[in-house]
C-alpha cells in the first residue's frame, strides 16, 4: 500500500506530523500553510505580540472540548459590534478577553501564563521533530497567507537544514490562506495575470501525488522551489530557496528621508529629520489601524491593501525611494535593523515594505480582478510586514525593558518576500509601533501584557534614527 497526506491550516500541521511517523506506507505529504510555531510566526504570535483577533475569532470555536470526533464545531464567541477596531479597543487589555472566553476554552487561559518563549511553547514547535523524514515532502504556502505564511517557508527550512537527505520541495504562489484550492487569479487589488492555483494544481500537485502514489508521470517539472513572484507575475523554478544568486544589500534611510542603497550623511537642517532621526508619538488609545475599511472579522485582503490610509497619519513614518531606473526583484527574507530611541521601557515596531505604484497605473482590463474597480494609480501595495515586541530584541525567552531614550538596536527578519519592483515603481518603507487590532496593544511599558490593566497604557515618543553613526536600515535580499 501506498498512502498520502496533505492538509491546509491546522491540518498542514497534522501533515507535518504524520511524514514524521515514518510509517512504510507513507510515501508522500504535502503541509499546506502548515501551523508551526504559535510564538514566533504563526496564527497566535507574530515575534511575540500577540494576534488577539485572529485568536479571538478562531479559538472560542475550534477550542471547544471535543470528547468525539464532529463535524461541527459550533457557535463562537459573537458580538453585535460589526466594527472590530471600536470592538476590541472597547474591550481594553487583552486580559478581559481571557473574560470573555470563559472557563471551557483552556488552551486560551494556559496560554495567558506563558507570555515568553519558554519551553511550553518550543515543545509546540511543529520544527523540533523534522529530523529523518522518510516520505516525499511538497510544503505549500501563500505569499500573502495572513495566517500561516511563516510556516510554510520555515517548516520547509527546517526539514532542509535538519533532514538534508529528504526529497523535499517548496511551492509559494501569491496565495490567501488555502486559496490555491480556489480562484488564483488576483488578491484583494492585485492582480496575477492568470490563474495561479489552476497552473499550480495541474503541474505541481497533481503530478506529485500521481506519482509517487500510483507510478504514472513524472516530477522532473517540479523543481526544488517552485515560488511565484509578484511584480512581474511570474512563476520561476528555482534549484534552493533562497536562490543562489541573492546579494544581501543594505538600504539605508538617509539624511533627506529617502531610502537608498546609498548611505550619505544627514542634513540636520532638513525639517523633517531633526538632527538625524525621526520620531512620532504612539499613543496607545488611538493605535493605527491594519486596514482602511470597518469590519466585523479580519480581512484576507489586508495583506495586499493599499497603504495610503496609513501614511497619512502622523504616527506612521513613510520613507521611499526615488522611482526605479531598473526592475528590483527581492527573493528571501528581509532583516529590519533599526535604531531606536523610545521615551518608555516597551514598544512594539512593525515594518512594512510596500510597492508604490506610478499615478497613472492601470491594469490590462483583460486581466481578471475583483471588480471593484479600485484606483490604482498610486497604489501603495503591501509586499510585506512584521511585527516586533521591543522587549523580546535579544531574546524571546528573557525580554528586557528599555533605557528610555537611550539608542537601541532592534533588529528582526520579516518573512520571505518573492517580489518584483518593476521599472517606475519605487519601494516604500513604513515604520509604526500599532497595528489595530490585528495585534493586541503594547501598554509601552516592560510588565507582563497578558496581566496590564487599563492604567498600565501610556503614550510613547519613539525616534527612528538615521544619522549615518546610528543607521537604521534593512537587508533586502535582491535577485540577480
Amino acid at each position: 500500500e501506498k498512502v498520502g497526506v496533505f492538509g491546509i491550516s491546522y491540518p498542514g500541521f497534522y501533515s507535518t506530523e504524520a511524514a514524521l511517523s515514518g510509517h512504510p506506507a507513507l510515501k508522500a505529504v504535502s503541509p499546506q500553510a502548515p501551523v508551526t510555531d504559535w510564538f514566533i510566526g504563526d496564527d497566535f504570535h507574530h515575534k511575540g505580540v500577540f494576534f488577539a483577533m485572529d485568536g479571538f475569532s478562531f479559538y472560542p470555536r475550534f477550542g471547544k472540548p471535543h470528547p468525539k470526533p464532529t463535524m461541527d464545531y459550533g457557535e463562537g464567541f459573537t458580538t453585535t459590534i460589526e466594527d472590530n477596531y471600536k470592538f476590541y479597543l472597547q474591550t481594553g487589555p487583552v486580559k478581559n478577553l481571557a473574560k470573555l472566553i470563559g472557563d471551557s476554552i483552556k488552551f486560551w487561559h494556559e496560554l495567558y501564563k506563558h507570555p515568553n518563549y519558554d519551553a511550553w511553547w518550543k515543545a509546540r514547535n511543529a520544527r523540533v521533530g523534522l529530523y529523518n523524514v522518510k516520505p516525499a515532502m511538497l510544503w505549500v504556502g501563500g505569499l500573502f497567507d495572513a495566517e500561516d505564511c511563516w510556516g510554510a517557508w520555515n517548516s520547509y527550512k527546517a526539514c532542509e537544514t535538519q533532514s538534508p537527505q529528504t526529497n523535499s520541495k517548496i511551492v509559494m504562489g501569491p496565495w490567501y490562506h488555502g486559496q490555491w484550492s480556489r480562484e488564483g487569479s488576483f488578491m484583494g487589488n492585485v492582480r496575477f495575470a492568470g490563474n495561479t492555483a489552476a497552473y499550480y494544481q495541474q503541474n505541481i500537485e497533481v503530478p506529485f501525488f500521481n506519482y509517487y502514489l500510483k507510478g504514472k508521470g513524472s516530477v522532473d517539472d517540479i523543481a526544488e522551489a517552485n515560488i511565484f513572484f509578484t511584480g512581474e507575475n511570474n512563476w520561476k523554478k528555482l534549484a534552493k530557496w533562497p536562490p543562489q544568486n541573492v546579494e544581501y544589500k543594505a538600504l539605508y534611510i538617509n539624511g533627506d528621508g529617502k531610502l537608498s542603497f546609498q548611505k550619505t550623511v544627514a542634513n540636520p537642517d532638513n525639517k523633517n529629520t531633526t538632527a538625524g532621526f525621526s520620531e512620532y508619538i504612539s499613543d496607545p488609545a488611538h493605535p493605527v489601524p491594519y486596514t482602511e475599511d470597518v469590519h466585523d472579522e479580519r480581512t484576507r485582503e489586508y495583506m495586499t491593501d493599499d497603504q495610503r490610509f496609513a501614511g497619512r497619519r502622523p504616527d506612521v513614518l513613510s520613507f521611499q525611494t526615488d522611482a526605479l531606473t531598473d526592475d528590483l526583484t527581492l527573493a528571501g527574507p528581509v532583516m529590519a535593523e533599526l535604531m531606536a530611541g523610545i521615551s518608555t521601557t516597551d514598544a512594539d515596531f512593525v515594518v512594512k515594505v510596500i510597492d508604490v505604484f506610478p499615478d497613472d497605473f492601470k491594469y490590462d482590463a483583460s486581466m481578471k480582478g475583483n471588480d471593484k474597480n479600485y484606483p490604482m494609480g498610486g497604489y501603495e501595495m503591501l509586499v510585506r510586514a512584521e511585527i516586533m515586541r521591543g522587549k523580546f530584541r535579544n531574546s524571546f525567552e528573557k525580554p528586557e525593558p528599555f533605557t528610555p531614550n537611550k539608542i537601541t538596536a532592534v533588529k528582526y527578519e520579516l518573512p520571505d518576500i518573492a517580489h518584483t519592483f518593476k521599472k517606475g515603481h519605487r519601494l516604500m518603507i513604513q515604520i509604526q509601533s500599532t497595528w489595530f487590532p490585528l495585534a493586541d496593544r503594547n501598554p509601552q511599558k516592560f510588565i507582563n501584557i497578558y496581566e496590564a490593566g487599563e492604567m498600565d497604557f501610556q503614550k510613547a515618543t519613539i525616534r527612528i534614527y538615521h544619522d549615518g553613526i546610528n543607521q537604521t536600515k534593512f537587508i533586502l535580499p535582491v535577485f540577480k
